[in-house]
């Protein structure tokens, strides 16, 4: 639980910032905390992550799963930084992550374990320094192996999530934004605001003074209860964006597929819908605009348009506007249709899950 006292905070300053090293960290948790395969939506992805891991021979660090393990998912602070978009790409983040000092390292192990640090964390309490420096070697490799084909439609999902984020932060305020994170239950008693963060975890932290809220959106945020603060009072909180079901397939819709083709051998959404328009479907498991989707699946807009018009009038996508964008999203039946017709994604989504 994070406790924000209201008063003396920032609370009215919030603003919504992504992270690569937050979005790895979450896929991490999952392929790390569970014995079997991750839930819908990422049982596909989880399959084909461990697939690619061990061909290209990944291993995460034993220390790390057991950090996962020990508290539910959540990780301590020294893994994790405020995001600062000036940082740049992944690179930046892991040089940050590898300055940390070792004191700060094994100070926040013994708070973690007060009754004392565990056998499987010795080497690196022992040598922070070189534990870090081992991360951040890895998280590269891991992130090239399990998460680079993906690198796209997780774009397009955070991105789209940010813009609703934006909106209701613009119309509604900060208090209603808190209230529609996904993952999170926001309760307030007095001037405390108080966020319940992901799976039970133990304890509270308490926040003397926040000067500014980052909300950072995963699409990999299930069971990822992540919050880091800055010395200036800045506080950054993970939620679960919108959008996970980009990670439906066990690969991302191939691109650049032209309209002469025939359908795939066996593939009986492609035989159903035909080659360009099932393309137009798959595409749709995050919210995407008609350029978006056009460049991706390397059609002209004007066809990508035709095949939304009659996807829109058959009820198998809706329509929506952000601001000045257009957004178009696979609907309940667009979900099922997918679920029960694409051979190649195995989408295995629960009867009454629409999104």
């Amino acid at each position: 639980m994070i406790e924000i006292p209201l008063r003396r905070s920032g609370y009215g300053t919030v603003r919504i910032a992504d992270s690569r090293l937050w979005e790895t960290y979450g896929s991490i948790g999952l392929l790390s905390t569970r014995r079997g395969l991750a839930p819908w939506p990422y049982t596909n992805w989880d399959r084909a992550a461990r697939r690619s891991l061990t061909r290209a021979g990944v291993t995460i660090p034993g220390w790390l799963v057991h950090l996962y393990r020990a508290r539910g998912g959540a990780l301590p602070s020294f893994l994790l930084a405020v995001p600062d978009p000036s940082r740049g790409e992944l690179t930046a983040d892991l040089a940050a992550l590898a300055a940390v000092p070792p004191a700060r390292v094994r100070e926040e192990l013994e708070q973690w374990f007060p009754q004392g640090v565990p056998a499987e964390l010795g080497t690196l309490y022992a040598d922070p320094a070189a534990r870090l420096a081992e991360l951040c070697e890895f998280i590269p490799r891991y992130w090239r192996a399990a998460l680079a084909p993906y690198a796209a439609p997780l774009r397009v999902a955070t991105e789209e999530d940010i813009l609703l984020r934006a909106r209701i932060l613009a119309t509604q305020g900060p208090e209603r934004l808190l209230g529609s994170l996904r993952g999170r239950r926001l309760t307030r008693k007095g001037d405390v605001l108080r966020l319940h963060v992901g799976p039970v975890v133990s304890g509270r932290t308490a926040v003397p003074c926040v000067s500014r809220l980052v909300l950072v959106p995963l699409v990999f945020g299930k069971g990822a209860p992540y919050s880091a603060s800055a010395p200036d009072g800045t506080t950054a909180v993970a939620y679960q964006a919108e959008g996970a079901a980009v990670l439906l397939g066990e690969t991302p819709p191939p691109a650049r597929r032209g309209l002469a083709e025939g359908p795939a051998r066996g593939d009986r959404l492609e035989i159903l819908l035909g080659r360009s328009r099932a393309g137009v479907v798959r595409g749709l498991v995050a919210p995407t605009t008609t350029s978006d989707l056009a460049a991706t699946l390397g059609l002209a807009p004007s066809t990508v348009s035709e095949h939304l018009t009659a996807l829109v009038a058959a009820g198998v996508v809706r329509r929506r506007r952000e601001g000045v964008r257009v957004l178009y999203e696979l609907d309940g039946a667009g979900v099922a249709l997918l679920r029960h017709m694409d051979n190649r994604r195995r989408v295995n989504a629960p009867e009454n899950q629409t999104s």
